[in-house]
């Protein structure tokens, strides 16, 4: 928070051009004092471009955004580390993949167990006034709630920065904000006007991005439900497995038997839907499994190849089947099929 400060101390006299914050800004405990700090280094012009994680896709998925009370506060208060209530808030509400614990009605997050132990430290680090810094997320975002807070905070002069854009990034799961230096500034009363239109616009977009989130959330529960009551009716498996190994020994290569199974038990595979979009000769899931994926096509109307190899580059890299790698390992492990 006081980059002007180490700039003076390593003898940086001359503004710089560009700065670039990856990843800390949301652990910072007195964000506006970050800003002005960098207004002080930056050239007039110059960039000041931020990446933080959504809140909506990491271990903050269950506490509530950050508003500007909580930035204003602590810069009236000159903040310089994690309050006890902020990393009672981190550590009580900290979230990880559900893995294991998935089930036709939960999350793909769940909350860990230790609420009793985040309240136990902040009672002992009250009584003895423990003076060590903490790090946790001292504010937590989705991409418009980021982009709220930072246009106000230009807006009341407490920024001298104007957002120039600030990009939704679904595959890594955060938000890139580009920031230009302008100057602490009076709006006039038409600029006024349009900064309240454009902050009702970004306001409506916060509740959309959140009723989006949890309506992916219950299209994942729908299919995960379905196919939990597919599997437990083991439709037709005798006789998918006898036809796997009748097609894939043929092919000397029994490594393709479970991702076949798995797309033939998949309740998110239709084969009508397929045959619809590709022509081929026999069976749906065995060109899907051999060919169909690295053609880009989708298994069903449920299901996106490239979308699931987007949010997932470790599976792309791999070479393995996108639906045949969540049936077998990305549902265990918390992951999300990719809606089309």
């Amino acid at each position: 928070m006081r980059i002007d400060e180490i700039c003076r101390d390593a003898g940086e006299t001359e503004p710089f051009d560009y700065i670039i914050s990856a990843n800390n800004f949301e652990h910072l405990p007195n964000p506006i004092k970050f800003l002005q700090a960098c207004g002080r280094v930056l050239n007039s012009g110059g960039f000041l471009s931020i990446v933080v994680p959504d809140k909506s896709g990491c271990l903050d998925f269950y506490r509530p955004r950050t508003s500007l009370t909580a930035w204003i506060e602590a810069f009236f208060e000159e903040r310089e580390r994690p309050t006890c209530a902020q990393i009672f808030e981190q550590v009580s509400m900290i979230a990880r993949g559900a893995g294991e614990e998935a089930s036709a009605a939960s999350f793909s997050f769940v909350a860990e167990r230790n609420l009793r132990e985040a309240f136990e430290d902040w009672a002992r680090q009250r009584v003895e006034n423990d003076e060590t810094y903490f790090d946790v997320h001292c504010s937590a975002f989705t991409p418009n709630s980021f982009r709220l807070l930072l246009t106000d905070a230009y807006f009341l002069g407490l920024s001298p920065f104007i957002v120039e854009e600030v990009i939704d990034d679904k595959v890594q799961g955060g938000s890139y904000a580009h920031l230009r230096l302008d100057s602490y500034k009076t709006f006039s009363e038409p600029e006024t006007a349009a900064h309240y239109a454009r902050r009702q616009d970004i306001l409506q977009k916060v509740i959309e991005d959140e009723a989006s989130v949890i309506e992916n959330e219950r299209s994942c529960q729908i299919f995960e439900s379905m196919s939990q009551r597919y599997g437990r009716a083991r439709l037709d498996r005798a006789f998918a497995m006898a036809r796997a190994f009748e097609l894939l020994l043929r092919r000397r290569d029994v490594k393709l038997v479970k991702p076949y199974l798995a797309l033939k038990t998949s309740v998110l595979f239709d084969p009508a839907f397929y045959a619809e979009r590709v022509w081929f000769a026999g069976d749906a899931a065995m060109h899907y499994l051999l060919h169909g994926a690295n053609e880009g096509l989708d298994p069903g109307p449920f299901f996106s190849t490239n979308g699931y190899l987007r949010q997932n580059p470790d599976v792309a890299q791999s070479g393995m089947n996108p639906l045949a790698h969540y049936e077998l390992f990305g549902r265990k492990e918390g992951r999300k099929p990719a809606l089309r």
